[in-house]
């Protein structure tokens, strides 16, 4: 991520290089351009980071499209038109657009308590540490303020958090669960987590967490369908990102894969959540990141 916002802002001083000062001469220029080409180019020398694929578009055209480096630093293998990459949490935003669809389509509301479609959580709780009359701090229970909603699922304001950030009481829970053990699908992952305590109430804090995980179960339960299935058929197919799924099903498409550096720190693998997503470069119009 910080890679990504490192290029993101070498990008925008860029872009802010190349054009005119009138919408008339919105237009890029090739020095401007390849001030983007020579940053990513300086980010794999230095060993930042082992390649990428870089597309602009204007009005739907492609005005800059070139690849860097390597799909894979242990093969050598040079980075190519069909590699497939992950991108893990920025499916988020494609979860919650699959939401508003069905909030459009007056099947669901964004306040909406979260019990109505999974009736576990109105009995969840939330804990607290509160010191007792020696200031040692003790571990509670309380019950929820109030319900949480599909809202707060969509902003990350649930209470519900991720096990393998922080170290407070709630996370160490998350830890001790085995949440990933097995196998699982998302509504037996969303049971798992509500019988869990919140970290905080609903809609005090905002903590990086599952509740898109829990979202998509709500899709499930809304729509009738699986997650992938309704995202497949009402968002990705009519955007033809046709290459992305949640997994990479053919095993002779998984040396596509690019690889990450050896010595980046990876996320322990977690078998069975449904927000590490890929995609595949076969649809460069498309802005699939």
């Amino acid at each position: 991520m910080v890679a990504f916002a490192l290029v993101a802002a070498v990008v925008a001083a860029s872009l802010n290089a190349t054009f005119g000062d009138t919408p008339a001469a919105r237009r890029f220029s090739q020095p401007g351009l390849q001030r983007i080409g020579d940053y990513l180019r300086h980010e794999i020398a230095i060993g930042k980071i082992p390649g990428a694929i870089f597309l602009i578009q204007q009005h739907g055209k492609p005005v800059y499209y070139e690849k860097f480096g390597l799909r894979d630093v242990a093969t050598k293998v040079p980075m190519t038109d069909d590699t497939i990459f992950r991108f893990y949490s920025m499916s988020k935003p494609i979860t919650s657009v699959a939401v508003l669809m069905l909030v459009d389509d007056g099947k669901l509301s964004l306040d909406d308590p979260l019990s109505k479609y999974i009736p576990a959580f109105a009995d969840v709780k939330v804990g607290v540490e509160t010191p007792d009359a020696t200031g040692k701090p003790v571990f509670t229970l309380e019950p929820l303020k109030r319900p949480i909603t599909v809202l707060d699922l969509m902003r990350q304001t649930s209470g519900i958090t991720y096990g393998f950030y922080g170290d407070g009481p709630v996370q160490k829970l998350y830890r001790q669960a085995d949440l990933y053990g097995g196998d699982f699908d998302n509504a037996e992952f969303a049971a798992r987590l509500a019988n869990l305590p919140l970290g905080e109430q609903p809609g005090t804090t905002w903590t990086y967490s599952h509740s898109v995980d829990v979202l998509g179960r709500v899709i499930e339960v809304v729509s009738g369908q699986s997650l992938f299935q309704f995202e497949k058929e009402r968002l990705l197919d009519p955007l033809g990102m046709s290459h992305t799924a949640f997994f990479v099903a053919d095993e002779a498409k998984r040396p596509l894969v690019a690889q990450f550096l050896p010595d980046d720190l990876i996320d322990p693998p977690i078998a069975g959540i449904r927000d590490r997503w890929c995609i595949g470069a076969g649809n460069p119009v498309v802005p699939e990141w």
